[in-house]
């Protein structure tokens, strides 16, 4: 085990046991699957380690000598964050590995996302400030393969797909492309530094899935049929949902969000469990829709 993976578990394990001693640390870590040598961590190790979490992560590890434990000083950060819950649910998976490959015809899994295989070559292009240099197939014009040169900005996973946020070399369009449709990815020579306002929390603010359209973020209620309420209070479609009103047979839902084309497809995910009250733009849209496919439906099927 490396120091990047035993430095994502500790974090993990005070996350999952909160305060402890090192001996207690040392306890837990002794037991995980990964540290096949029964290994434990020196006190200066410890330091050292702790040092690293606080560089890498932005996480720290702080000693309180009245109860002489450890604890997080940000632990509701760390639980709030995507990034450090994907990372961490990964440990979490590692640790299952000798029992996920002991019992693999009792695990179904979804596929991996698509792209993963070029994320360290624009992350190391982000992080060394150059711009990346690829082909492109579009899903609109398979017959064309278009070259860039672009600014890598962000990258971002939707629906298991990786997507990367990146700039013209002279800023003046966005592009979100994905990962899966390039070929031939390389770092750049030309140094770049993107746009300051292209960061995920502001490209995507008031935004839902990955198309960031012109569409002005409104106020939306959806009206929430049967078991699906208690599916959307613990599944929130989006992080501004807001619970307004409640029966025994249905319950409204408030939202603040651009009504994009990815929005209306979660809509449709729930099927006739949701009915979208207003605003009248949107419910019309979602009707002229329904009524477009239920004219397919209405004809024979054909060849």
């Amino acid at each position: 085990m490396n120091k990047y993976e035993r430095c994502l578990w500790v974090v993990g394990t005070f996350i999952d046991h909160g305060d402890m001693s090192l001996k207690e640390l040392n306890e837990r870590f002794r037991d995980y699957s990964l540290n096949y040598d029964g290994e434990e961590i020196p006190p200066r190790t410890f330091d050292r380690d702790r040092r690293y979490i606080a560089l890498t992560f932005q996480i720290d590890i702080d000693y309180d000598p009245r109860i002489r434990k450890y604890h997080l000083a940000n632990p509701e950060e760390v639980r709030e964050n995507s990034l450090y819950k994907y990372l961490l649910g990964s440990i979490h998976v590692n640790n299952l590995s000798t029992l996920a490959l002991r019992h693999r015809e009792k695990i179904m899994l979804q596929e991996i996302p698509t792209g993963v295989e070029f994320l360290h070559i624009i992350l190391d292009a982000i992080d060394k400030g150059k711009t990346v240099c690829f082909d492109y197939v579009s899903y609109y014009a398979k017959d064309r393969v278009f070259s860039y040169e672009v600014i890598p900005c962000f990258v971002r996973m939707f629906e298991h797909r990786w997507y990367l946020v990146c700039e013209y070399l002279d800023h003046s369009q966005t592009r979100v492309l994905a990962l899966e449709r390039m070929r031939g990815l390389s770092i750049g020579e030309k140094p770049c530094q993107p746009s300051p306002d292209i960061t995920p929390r502001l490209f995507y603010r008031d935004c839902f899935g990955i198309i960031r359209d012109n569409k002005q973020p409104e106020e939306i209620v959806l009206k929430v049929y049967g078991h699906q309420v208690d599916y959307i209070r613990s599944t929130p479609i989006h992080a501004s949902q807001k619970e307004i009103e409640t029966t025994g047979e249905y319950a409204l839902f408030q939202y603040y969000v651009r009504p994009s084309y990815d929005f209306i497809q979660r809509l449709l995910w729930h099927r006739e469990n949701i009915e979208v009250i207003r605003p009248a733009s949107l419910r019309d849209e979602m009707g002229k829709l329904l009524r477009r496919m239920l004219e397919r439906y209405e004809k024979a099927p054909g060849r």
